[in-house]
């Protein structure tokens, strides 16, 4: 490979979790002076090797469509949720606007689950600080599927049948399925950047601290980054905020058409928030069921015993439901 299309040495990674506040990271962590992160915030570059295209779901297909030769050519003047930067070329593109910022990373979910990426990042860069945010499996899994009913990609009412008949497609993997259980199990999937990073590269934060204390989190992350930490991050603007489709029948013809990717595409930044409350609501989104809750929390228990003995027993006190000795 060429001088001029090697990769950027980038020093962090966040590697998840789905539905685990990585969107909302992004936006923050990208205010810091001393932090540069692309413009497309899910490059899944390090993930390639296990990711299959032609086997995606349609309408993840469609949520990573973008031509990266068009996109790069223009500028990157406006920042991209996720697609597939698979080419060091392209991927170099990103990063070509760094100057000098301490902090040199990026965040894609993908790098939790899929078990090349974590030696992908090592075999590219050894001294790679990782962050995680670990969420309660079962919160989790519940918000992953109130996102697909509000972005059509299911219809099933029953959550227990959505994610059983989810788990029992074949074959499996990254945008091919939803993954509800797998992406919970974070045991086995962080046990292989501790292996090879070292627990003192591995900074695992929980969700349930991030969403109370932000501030606090944001403080921790830039000590582990080594960059300043008394910079104050702008809390207001809310990322992925949970919703139901306010006329579901139309929101599905808008999504499967592709009608709404096109609209959120033109709509200016400022106005996609209206856009937003004009298709949604966040009245009456229905509660987590407690006998779907125990079914979760019986199927995790093994897992998260697992997890505590990886990190600690903080998963405990953070998820008391899984503490048989509480």
């Amino acid at each position: 490979m060429s001088q001029h299309t090697r990769r950027p040495l980038i020093n962090f990674a966040v590697i998840g979790v789905v539905k685990g506040g990585t969107t909302s990271l992004y936006h923050y962590l990208n205010a810091h002076p001393e932090v540069y992160l692309p413009p497309v915030k899910e490059t899944n570059h390090f993930a390639a090797a296990d990711i299959r295209p032609d086997q995606f779901l349609k309408t993840y297909a469609r949520d990573v469509d973008l031509d990266l030769d068009a996109y790069i050519a223009g500028g990157m003047k406006d920042q991209v949720h996720i697609a597939h930067v698979d080419s060091d070329e392209h991927y170099a593109a990103l990063f070509a606007n760094v100057n000098g910022e301490k902090a040199v990373g990026e965040i894609s979910n993908s790098y939790m689950i899929c078990p090349s990426a974590a030696e992908s990042l090592h075999g590219f860069n050894p001294d790679t600080r990782i962050i995680v945010v670990l969420r309660n499996p079962i919160g989790r899994a519940w918000s992953q599927y109130l996102m697909n009913l509000r972005e059509a990609k299911t219809e099933n009412p029953d959550f227990i049948e959505e994610i059983e008949r989810d788990h029992d497609i074949s074959p499996s993997g990254w945008g091919v399925n939803h993954q509800y259980l797998e992406l919970g199990k974070y045991a086995e999937q962080l046990e292989r950047y501790i292996s090879l990073f070292g627990k003192e590269r591995v900074l695992p934060v929980f969700f349930e601290d991030y969403k109370e204390d932000p501030a606090g989190v944001l403080k921790d992350i830039c000590v582990f980054l080594g960059i300043d930490d008394s910079f104050e991050f702008d809390f207001s603007e809310k990322s992925n905020k949970a919703g139901l489709p306010r006329y579901p029948i139309l929101n599905k013809v808008m999504v499967r058409s592709g009608a709404i990717a096109a609209a959120k595409k033109l709509t200016p930044k400022p106005l996609r928030k209206k856009f937003a409350e004009a298709l949604y609501s966040d009245k009456n989104i229905p509660k987590l069921k407690d006998g779907h809750r125990i079914h979760l929390r019986d199927y995790y228990r093994d897992e998260v015993a697992s997890l505590a003995a990886l990190i600690g027993p903080k998963v405990f006190e953070k998820w008391p439901e899984f503490n048989q000795h509480g």
